[in-house]
């Protein structure tokens, strides 16, 4: 991030869900997304817990896609051979059927388990680069709170004015303002 973009940056470490929840509420009532909201915990959060919306996932439709992308390249990867390779078989495929039925199932499931990976790691903010530039999953001078068992709340992509405001909010029950 850029020097200006860190200045626009709030972190708060708590102690409680509590703590945590009436920022975030008082953060979204100020015209702030969801999507600018981080929260980082020691331990998973129950549903509710927070008033922000719960993420939607699209492994399910990209281990879809993969598992169709692998099958249908795996079979053009067999009937390809039979066709690049006319050798003289007396009218027979040099392919059969049950091989291409083999290699089309080890596709599809190849194709499936490097898309949910992917997706996975695409939406987890662990592929290079991706977490720095959406301002999410950076590493925090406060993060060693978070091992300590309190929990961390970053804004970001804030205007002067918001994050003056979050800060003067925050230190009111934070145990540190970054």
């Amino acid at each position: 991030m850029t020097a200006a973009a860190e200045r626009h940056l709030v972190e708060a470490a708590y102690e409680r869900v509590e703590e945590v929840r009436a920022v975030v509420e008082a953060a979204l009532e100020s015209g702030i997304a969801a999507s600018q909201i981080e929260v980082r915990s020691p331990a998973p959060l129950e549903e509710g817990e927070l008033p922000l919306p719960k993420p939607r996932s699209r492994v399910l439709l990209f281990a879809l896609a993969g598992a169709v992308l692998g099958g249908l390249t795996a079979f053009g990867l067999a009937a390809g051979t039979a066709l690049a390779y006319p050798l003289p078989t007396g009218g027979m495929s040099i392919v059969a059927g049950p091989p291409v039925g083999v290699v089309t199932y080890e596709g599809t499931a190849l194709g499936l388990i490097l898309m949910t990976v992917l997706r996975v790691l695409w939406e987890g903010g662990l592929l290079p680069g991706r977490g720095i530039r959406s301002g999410r999953g950076r590493a925090s001078d406060l993060d060693h709170h978070v091992a300590n068992g309190q929990l961390l709340l970053r804004i970001h992509g804030l205007s002067e004015e918001q994050a003056g405001r979050l800060r003067d909010l925050s230190r009111a029950s934070a145990l540190e303002v970054g």
